[in-house]
């Protein structure tokens, strides 16, 4: 009888684009699954828990530890769940939940291990860091920006961003430095750039674990440029600023080909966001595939007028990591 070999994957960052990459994969039973997210989110419902407690910042590790759930299951909908009324309006109930079980057990690392088991997941969720780290972003004309909400924050025109660091020295934590070095792929993206992708590669030891790795290294592009953060960024701009901040070479880069509806591209436009040119060229590392959906958000009571959003396709996107294997 043939044993069957599991292929270890972990996705480094956070977001949207995290959850996407997670919910494609987890079908597959091949697949030993680890999310590393970013411990820099300060805003919304997480940044007001992060900073009554001090715990780490727990909305990425909601997302994937919901992207890694049983399907159509209570909790799973549960832990998605967000307040709209009271004291609580804005918080979701996992971040809450997250917290209470810090609490309880006195470690962010065991509230995210308790969690997993409630909601009986398929992988692990980690934080990069067994400490809340602060992002800061230095603009090309000398400015200074503290702050992952503050750098997300939409400022059109802004100057770029020449590098993005740590307000202060922050270690990778040992579980999630060997999950990186022992894995066979190693997911970037898709996210913002700066504060989803590369906040998640910014702690000391992390280069060096990703160096270490024998497994490839993938970067999904995103669809659409971010306004303040790279505005006019082409793809090869995007590749460059991954590869500075991982210190090593991409391996394989996954590029959408996906036309857009002029509706959403207009819609985007008056946010000040564009596709991404694909100036890649001839480059053996890249993959042109239909990767992209066009997704309809339900109205929420606060917005009653349903909205448009391009995303990438979990489906695809999970087949077309697969084959990189």
């Amino acid at each position: 009888m043939t044993e069957t070999v599991s292929h270890k994957i972990v996705t480094v960052g956070g977001g949207t684009g995290t959850f996407v990459v997670l919910s494609g994969l987890r079908r597959f039973n091949d697949v030993d699954l680890a999310a590393i997210v970013s411990s820099a989110d300060d805003g919304g419902s997480t940044g007001r828990l992060r900073d009554a407690f001090g715990i780490l910042p727990p909305g990425d590790a909601r997302q994937a530890l919901v992207a890694l759930a049983e399907e159509d299951t209570m909790l799973r909908t549960l832990f998605a769940y967000r307040f709209s009324k009271g004291d609580i309006a804005g918080h979701n109930f996992g971040n809450l939940f997250i917290t209470a079980l810090s609490q309880l057990l006195g470690s962010d690392s065991a509230a995210l291990e308790e969690a997993s088991r409630i909601l009986r997941i398929k992988g692990r969720v980690l934080s990069v860091s067994d400490h809340p780290s602060q992002l800061l972003a230095t603009l090309e004309d000398g400015t200074t920006i503290e702050g992952e909400h503050a750098i997300d924050d939409c400022a059109p025109g802004r100057s770029r961003i020449k590098t993005l660091a740590l307000t202060e020295k922050k270690i990778i934590s040992e579980a999630a430095s060997e999950t990186i070095r022992t894995a066979d792929m190693i997911v970037l993206g898709p996210g913002d750039l700066y504060t989803s992708t590369i906040a998640a590669l910014l702690h000391e030891g992390a280069q060096e674990a990703i160096r270490a790795s024998i497994g490839k290294l993938v970067y999904i592009l995103n669809l659409f440029t971010k306004t303040g953060q790279t505005e006019d960024y082409s793809a090869m701009m995007h590749v460059a600023e991954v590869e500075r901040y991982a210190g090593r070479k991409i391996d394989a880069i996954l590029v959408s080909t996906n036309s857009f509806p002029v509706e959403t591209i207009s819609r985007y436009a008056k946010e000040g966001e564009y596709e991404i040119v694909d100036d890649l060229g001839t480059d053996s590392r890249v993959h042109r595939l239909s990767l992209a959906s066009i997704v309809i958000v339900p109205p929420v009571p606060e917005d009653p007028v349903p909205r448009s959003l391009v995303r990438h396709d979990a489906a695809k996107l999970a087949d077309a990591l697969m084959s990189l294997l």
